[in-house]
């Protein structure tokens, strides 16, 4: 059995191809969801146009998670028609609320909405989108753009 054989026979025919990264964290940080909750939930959809998944430090207020569709004009770095997907960390202390609303709600949401890019009309799939999501006072936040 060759090297992409095995892949087929490990993760079957909703294996992801996607790109990822991850920072290393400072004392105090945690990222508040682990890829495999991710990875399950995005094998599950069967997401054809995510290119890429990344961690990082969190650098936005209070953003824990962002789904982004670049939109078909692009012609840089990024696949244009294509979407990725972002995990921020948390404080440590909040790691524990902050993931249960993202397996509650918040990957759900992201999923629903990476579906929504793939089936969208020319108009829509022409410029850039977002969905971010946001927790504080223990409750998580939608903004799509």
């Amino acid at each position: 059995m060759g090297l992409g054989e095995l892949k087929v026979a490990l993760c079957g025919s909703n294996c992801m191809n996607y790109s990822f990264s991850k920072d290393k964290l400072p004392k105090g940080a945690s990222y508040p969801l682990k890829r495999s909750a991710l990875d399950a939930a995005l094998e599950h959809a069967n997401l054809k146009d995510l290119v890429y998944v990344v961690y990082l430090r969190n650098q936005r207020r209070d953003e824990v998670m962002r789904a982004d569709y670049y939109g078909n004009h692009r012609k840089d770095f990024y696949a244009s028609g294509k979407t990725s997907v972002t995990v921020y960390s948390v404080p440590s202390e909040q790691r524990a609320a902050t993931e249960s609303s993202l397996l509650n709600e918040g990957v759900r949401a992201i999923i629903k909405w990476l579906e929504k890019t793939e089936t969208a009309g020319n108009t829509w799939r022409s410029t850039n989108h977002q969905l971010a999501l946001e927790f504080s006072l223990q409750s998580l936040k939608q903004t799509e753009s």
